[in-house]
């Protein structure tokens, strides 16, 4: 993966081959413990942006955890291009993997992961049951995987409180943007990779260079998923 991962997700204990969860694929969900709903609430209050955001950093953590057991590059560079296209969707193709070859404990997840992920960043705007469907699965799917959930969680309450007070959601005017011309500026603002990054003070005023730094970072490494 081109772009360093976060420093909140580098506890190697996240990584470890052990696979203790149930996994099958024809039952998808059904062996979810957990309920998100409270985390899909609380995303209402930042704006449409910030939460696809939320769910490509979820996403990370999902990559992070089986990046000791996958040698397959198809996920990081996904997760890659999906940053790009927080920023504008023209930065990437939607994309559908062949679910044939993606089975099993550990490839089972990550396509699970991938199918919730692009709807919420792609189709979110006219369809929000994308990003809360997205969101919601997401998170379920992180607590079911990841062998360790106390840091996940503080992260998730910590980086969640910095969307809402960063990237607060404003009043939408239903007569505003009719013909859907400027759905990406209807966004809210530009979210950078650091803002999901807990250990740093996030400055607004540097939101442009780092994202202007990521464009250049991943269109440099040569993945198949940016359009440069």
């Amino acid at each position: 993966m081109a772009l360093p991962s976060l420093p909140s997700m580098l506890n190697p204990d996240q990584r470890e081959p052990a696979l203790r969860y149930l996994w099958d694929d024809t039952r998808a969900s059904e062996d979810f413990k957990t309920d998100a709903s409270g985390v899909v609430e609380r995303a209402h209050a930042m704006t449409l942006r910030a939460r696809i955001a939320l769910g490509v950093a979820i996403y990370e953590w999902l990559v992070w955890r089986f990046s000791g057991v996958s040698t397959d590059p198809m996920p990081a560079q996904i997760a890659e291009a999906a940053w790009c296209a927080c920023v504008d969707r023209r930065y990437m193709d939607y994309l559908e993997l062949d679910r044939d070859e993606w089975l099993g404990p550990i490839r089972g997840p990550l396509w699970c992961a991938t199918t919730w992920l692009l709807p919420m960043v792609f189709f979110s705007d006219e369809e929000p049951e994308e990003w809360q469907s997205g969101l919601d699965y997401l998170v379920r799917l992180a607590r079911h995987v990841l062998p360790h959930l106390a840091p996940f969680e503080v992260w998730l309450d910590t980086v969640m409180s910095r969307l809402e007070t960063c990237f607060e959601a404003m009043p939408e005017d239903p007569f505003d943007d009719l013909f859907s011309e400027r759905q990406e500026q209807r966004r809210g603002p530009l979210v950078p990779r650091e803002v999901m990054d807990t250990s740093l003070r996030y400055q607004p005023e540097q939101a442009e260079m780092l994202i202007e730094r990521m464009l250049a970072e991943v269109g440099a490494s040569g993945n198949p998923f940016f359009n440069g």
